[in-house]
């Protein structure tokens, strides 16, 4: 290693300190310490040696060249030396000033470009109009249910996916995100926070959780007071897509209570995990009720705590069981007809506003089963009443009915069918499993 000096002093004394502090021997080590060097000289209170030699001299490093022009790099004290040549050379600090004035350029150029192409969105955005009675049922639901969350900022400004947080017990931003995504609520840039939206190479990112949404403007002009009215209004006609609603509410109503469940025994699940979950219960849903799951996974994840405090296990080890643990209890539920018992609502876990409008639309609540949800949706619909479905029905409900009779036991199938139908099974599976009763 070797350093050369350009001396900025012509006091011998300081002379004499400069080369002292940066001798090295052959391997590149400082032959004197810095604390012997200290007292050799009479420096002002408060400076440094370093920053007294600093001032009087200018160090360079034979081992580190500039890439770019092949200067020395310049050094401000001993722990800046290299014995050997780095690996990635920095630049000198002409080139290094040169290079900063040319990014500071580039984002110049690109903030501009950002704000130009933000502009011409906002634009578009605000020439964009909705047709709401045109729109599915589920997006009128959530939108009234969105209302309520954050009255009155829906219908007279601006508001984020933070405001929403009384929309549902988890996933709010999913929630918002299919309304963005159906064109219903709009972005808007222009009052958002500086930083909201940003560069990632070549594309326009944004901070989600940052971004101003505001209600689309309504075809017919109608004023966001109106809308709302209007939705409240409607008749409801899209079974399929009501049921799909109701499914992603309760999912989120159940992942938040496992959510709640994994922090109170600091069990960790992983994103993959938590999708397979997901995925698990929402199937689960279309039989059970979300109170019933509740019950599940009260006692998987307390299993998976106990199993923890084995031999061989550890925590990380055990939360991975959870996802497979669930799963498995329920096909054995499924399988040996168990009857799944129901909690209380938790406290800490409200239901949202979604869930309050669906209650009132449909009566459906977390003890409301996926059977029961899908005929209470039927009804609504007018789905049940169909002519396809009385003829489905027509010749098992016959048969039931003539053996009932037969056997002198129609009270006892009335209530056996009625205790059916408060389970969850809809009338078609209640009538086939008191059919097969009767006839084994």
């Amino acid at each position: 290693m070797a350093i050369k000096l350009q001396i900025l002093t012509a006091d011998p004394q300081e002379i004499e300190l400069i080369e002292r502090y940066w001798a090295v021997d052959e391997s590149g080590r400082y032959l004197e310490k810095v604390s012997e060097l200290g007292g050799l000289i009479e420096m002002a209170q408060g400076v440094s040696l370093a920053s007294f030699i600093r001032q009087r001299c200018n160090a360079f490093d034979e081992n580190q060249v500039c890439p770019q022009c092949a200067a020395l790099i310049e050094i401000r004290n001993r722990s800046e030396t290299k014995k050997t040549p780095p690996r990635i050379p920095k630049l000198c600090t002409l080139c290094q000033e040169d290079q900063d004035a040319v990014a500071l350029d580039a984002e110049k150029t690109k903030a501009a470009e950002l704000e130009r192409r933000l502009a011409e969105y906002a634009r578009k955005q605000s020439t964009r109009t909705v047709d709401y009675s045109a729109i599915p049922d589920h997006q009128a639901l959530l939108l009234l249910a969105l209302d309520r969350a954050i009255t009155p900022r829906l219908t007279s400004g601006g508001f984020t996916v933070g405001d929403c947080r009384g929309l549902a017990p988890r996933y709010v931003g999913d929630f918002v995100l299919q309304l963005r995504e159906a064109g219903l609520v709009l972005d808007d840039p222009g009052r958002a926070r500086p930083g909201t939206y940003y560069w990632e190479g070549d594309e326009i990112w944004m901070l989600r959780e940052q971004v101003v949404y505001r209600l689309a403007p309504d075809t017919a002009s109608k004023s966001a007071d109106e809308i709302i009215r209007s939705l409240s209004d409607r008749v409801y006609t899209d079974a399929e897509g009501i049921f799909n609603l109701w499914l992603d509410y309760s999912v989120a109503d159940v992942m938040r209570y496992l959510g709640a469940q994994c922090e109170l025994y600091n069990h960790y699940l992983s994103e993959q995990e938590l999708e397979e979950i997901k995925s698990t219960m929402r199937f689960a849903l279309e039989t059970y009720s979300v109170s019933q799951l509740w019950s599940v996974v009260w006692k998987v994840v307390r299993d998976a705590a106990s199993l923890a405090n084995r031999e061989y296990y550890n925590r990380p080890k055990a939360a991975a069981t959870i996802p497979g643990k669930i799963r498995r209890n329920l096909e054995k539920v499924q399988r040996e007809s168990i009857e799944l018992r129901a909690w209380s609502r938790p406290e800490q876990n409200p239901a949202g506003t979604l869930g309050m409008v669906l209650g009132e639309t449909l009566g459906v609540d977390e003890n409301t089963s996926g059977h029961m949800a899908s005929s209470l949706i039927s009804w609504l619909t007018g789905q049940s009443c169909s002519p396809s479905v009385e003829a489905e029905l027509r010749e098992p409900v016959r048969e039931l009915m003539t053996i009932a009779l037969a056997n002198d036991v129609g009270s006892t199938v009335m209530l056996r069918f009625a205790e059916l139908i408060r389970a969850g099974h809809d009338v078609g599976s209640a009538v086939e499993e008191i059919g097969e009763a009767l006839r084994s």
